[in-house]
Parts: structure tokens; sequence; C-alpha cells
């Protein structure tokens, strides 16, 4: 009976002390790989979201008038606008690309009708995209292009006049040359992350590793919190939009109002965050009154399309670039006194902006 009373005793000692321990450590070893689990993954995202390079240049030719050449010769865009990476060498008028990737290009030229106008994209010595027009008369007109193009680390892109051809531009910045990431590329071999070595579960580490997670888990939420602002409209109207005295544009044919950055009642766009947007704008009008579409950003002029009389016709002007917009920066379009647009149902006349990261 005695016997049977400590056999009883030990093994309730055992249970109380062994095998709960063992069960505890099993646990609290499952619990610190879950989140070692959690924290690589977190650690992983935050990396790659960090490691986005930030890339994005706009600029116009600057100077005061006509740039013509007979032999040809490389365009130099001296009024910079954005240079957020460094990417574009103000000195050789060359943009390289700072990492593999997909990248948007676009560029704008104007100049007088009476001789051929050209601004020529090349990648290295090779021609990647061209705005070229033929002598057409009296008056000037605006040529735009561009594209998405894929560039790896070092490729170089510069803009080109062509011999006996002519481009045109002033401090309100006629013709541009705007580059920016979209996203970058990576090979094969990046990205891959080391994996940690297995360790024996520890108790301390526990609270540790709970306290680093959530430091990065809501870093993460942070970075990944990008507001989301897009907006798009045509002038509306039926018809044309003249003015003696100049005016203030309301875009009333809304397409897209994402982040409701863009007030309908005033046609003025307020930046909800700092960062670098990107903004487009496109006129339409006959070509027997002069035409314009003038950037503003507060109430100093950013960029414009303006073309002077040629006849009879119709003609369309494009311009636009990436602007660094704090906070609070507003952005609105004018038309210059004694000038017009023309705009209906099928959208002719078009104002964009969309964020293309916060800063």
């Amino acid at each position: 009976m005695l016997l049977s009373v400590l056999l009883l005793h030990v093994t309730a000692l055992l249970l109380a002390n062994g095998l709960p321990a063992e069960r505890g450590d099993s646990g609290l070893a499952e619990e610190l790989q879950a989140l070692k689990d959690r924290l690589t993954i977190a650690e992983k995202e935050v990396k790659e979201l960090k490691d986005v390079p930030r890339v994005a240049f706009s600029a116009s030719l600057g100077g005061n008038g006509l740039v013509s050449t007979k032999y040809g010769q490389n365009l130099i865009y001296k009024d910079v606008i954005t240079n957020i990476g460094d990417a574009y060498n103000l000195q050789t008028g060359v943009f390289t690309a700072p990492v593999k990737g997909l990248y948007y290009v676009r560029f704008t030229a104007n100049a007088p009708t009476s001789r051929t106008m050209s601004a020529v994209l090349y990648k290295g010595n090779s021609v990647l995209l061209i705005a070229h027009e033929q002598p057409s008369g009296e008056g000037s007109d605006t040529a735009s292009n561009g594209g998405a193009v894929l560039l790896e680390k070092g490729d170089e892109l510069h803009m080109n006049l062509w011999p006996n051809t002519q481009i045109w531009d002033n401090s309100n910045r006629h013709s541009t040359f705007t580059v920016f990431l979209l996203y970058p590329v990576k090979g094969e071999e990046e990205g891959k992350g080391e994996e940690r070595p297995k360790e024996e579960p520890k108790p301390e580490e526990l609270q540790a590793l709970k306290d680093r997670l959530a430091i990065v888990e809501k870093e993460l939420k942070e970075l990944k919190d990008v507001p989301r602002v897009a907006f798009s409209a045509s002038l509306g109207g039926n018809g044309l939009v003249s003015t003696t005295f100049g005016q203030n544009l309301i875009y009333k044919d809304v397409i897209t109002n994402i982040g409701d950055a863009y007030n309908l009642q005033t046609g003025v766009f307020t930046a909800p965050v700092k960062g670098v947007y990107y903004v487009r704008f496109t006129a339409n009008a006959p070509t027997s009154g002069t035409m314009s579409a003038v950037l503003y950003k507060g109430k100093k002029v950013l960029l414009i399309v303006h073309e002077q009389p040629s006849g009879e016709g119709s003609d369309t002007a494009s311009n636009g670039g990436a602007v660094l917009l704090e906070k609070g920066d507003e952005l609105h379009m004018n038309l210059w006194p004694d000038t017009q647009i023309w705009d209906n149902s099928n959208r002719h006349s078009t104002f964009t902006i969309f964020l293309l990261y916060p800063v």
C-alpha cells in the first residue's frame, strides 16, 4: 500500500514538472518559428519597397527663341523642372538609366511652321522616337511623341536636332523632355534572400521578436498605404471657348478623379501629399486664331501650348512633365488673352494628373 502511494506521488511529480514542460518547449518553438517566418516575409517586403529607386526627370529646352542647325546637334534641356535621382546630366543633355527597368519617355517640340521642325530621341546611337513636321507656311506648330521603353542599367537617352531643322522655346516651356521610371526589372538572381539558420528556441526571444515584428509590420503598412491620386477630364462644352482678357479653364467632363484632388467647381487640382506627379494636357482649336492652354502652379507659368494662326483648318498640341509638388500646391489651366481652345463631347482638349510616388 505504501509503495502504491509512493508511486502515485512520483507520477504526479513527473506530470507536474516534466511532461508539461516538454509541451511548453514545443509550443514555444512553434510560436518563435511562426514569428520568425512572419518577420522574414515582412522585412523582405519592406526592403523591396524601399529599394524601388525614385527616378523622374523633366526639363524644357530653355533659352529665348529659335534654335536651328545646318549640320545637326544634340539638344541640352537647360531649364530643369525635376531631376529626382540625378539621372539627367545638365552639362551633356544625356539621361542615363540608373537601374534596369521600364521607363516612360515623352517629349514635345514647338517651332514656326516656316521651316522643318524636328526633335529626335536617341538611345545611344540609334533613333528611338521622333517628332518631325514639314513647313506649312505662316504660324507655329507643336508636336509630341513618347512611349514606354525598357532600358538596361547604363543605357543613355538624348535628344537631337536633325540637320536643316529647327525648334523653339522660351521661359514658358514650350519644348520639353521627360523621363521617369515606371518600375524596375530584376534579374533572376536579384531579390533572393539568404535563408536564416535555424536556432534552438529561447524563451527570452519571444517578446523581442513580437516587438520587432510590430515595428516592421507598421513600417510595411505605411509603405503600402500610398495614396491613390489620378485625375483626367476634358474641357467639355460644345465648341469654341475664346477670351479677350484671359480666363481660367474649368474641365467639366471628368473621366477620372480618384482621390478627389480636382475641384470641379474651380478647375483647381490640389496635391493631397508631397510627391512627384505627372501632368499632361492637350489643346485643340481652329488654326484661324491663336490657340493656348497654359499650366499654372499657383500664380506661376509651369508649361504651355501656344500656336499662332496658320490659315484654315484645326490643330492639336500637347505638353506635360513630371513635377514635384508639396502638399497643398495647386495646379490649374488658363486661357491667355485673345486666344482660343475648342472641345466637344469627343474630348479633344484634356487635362490629366496622377501621382507617380510620394516623397
